[in-house]
């Protein structure tokens, strides 16, 4: 009884199978092509002198990109940052990274000793650098002189 249940679709499914591939469909006839006739009017022109166009290659220097802004003003495109390594002791225990300083503002990434990594971003406050991760924890980092030798 249960093979019955089996079978009996499968055995319908063949058939089915069988007979769609005897069917054929059938064919329509080829359309033949319409020709359009255009009729041309004469041309009566003078024969042009094929003279050779030589152009002046100048080497163009790509302008710098400027941002514009949701009010349309046109500003300057950024300029490439400063890269900065910048570590401290905090309340936090100690951490350490890179910053990429644009002007006065920048952002970056700070890590500590439990592998915890942070975003920060960051503001130019003297010789202090002041960071704020995504927790709102701040971090403030003092600067070093570079001291020149005389």
């Amino acid at each position: 009884m249960k093979i019955s249940y089996i079978l009996t679709p499968l055995l319908a499914l063949a058939t089915l199978a069988a007979c769609k591939q005897n069917v054929q469909e059938p064919v329509a006839a080829p359309e033949e092509p319409v020709e359009e006739t255009v009729a041309e009017e004469p041309v009566e022109a003078e024969p042009v002198a094929l003279v050779p166009v030589i152009r002046d290659v100048k080497h163009n220097t790509p302008k710098p990109a400027t941002a514009q802004t949701a009010t349309g003003n046109r500003q300057p495109a950024a300029k490439k940052g400063e890269t900065i390594y910048v570590e401290t002791d905090g309340a936090q225990g100690r951490v350490w990274g890179h910053v990429t300083m644009y002007g006065d503002r920048g952002n970056g990434t700070i890590h500590d000793w439990d592998e915890n990594t942070w975003a920060v971003s960051v503001t130019r406050h003297g010789d202090e650098l002041y960071a704020t991760d995504q927790n709102s924890r701040l971090y403030v980092f003092k600067l070093k002189q570079n001291k020149t030798q005389e």
